[in-house]
């Protein structure tokens, strides 16, 4: 097998402006990292039917507690998700 290689002429100028705009996207990370927390980056969420399994209760229960906005849900397509710190509000509420 033949390895082919590639040469790419850049003018000076333009090679050193790309390296500042990579050292500044960098910098740009890294001061992000420091200011979010890696929890906050993350919400987990659950299926309404592990929510109804984790807290056995049943679809109409479920339904009323939704509709009384006592457990938050979120719609993505035809899915129902709740975000898993419901349960544990749940509980404290009941």
């Amino acid at each position: 097998m033949e390895t082919v290689v590639h040469v790419v002429v850049v003018p000076e100028a333009e090679w050193r402006k790309m390296l500042e705009g990579q050292a500044e996207l960098l910098r740009l990370v890294h001061e992000l990292k420091g200011r979010v927390p890696a929890a906050a980056a993350v919400v987990p969420y659950i299926t309404a039917m592990e929510f109804m399994q984790a807290v056995r209760i049943g679809r109409t229960k479920f339904d009323q507690l939704v509709a009384a906005n006592k457990v938050k849900t979120i719609k993505k397509d035809r899915k129902i998700y709740v975000p898993v710190g419901e349960v544990e509000r749940y509980f404290g509420t009941n």
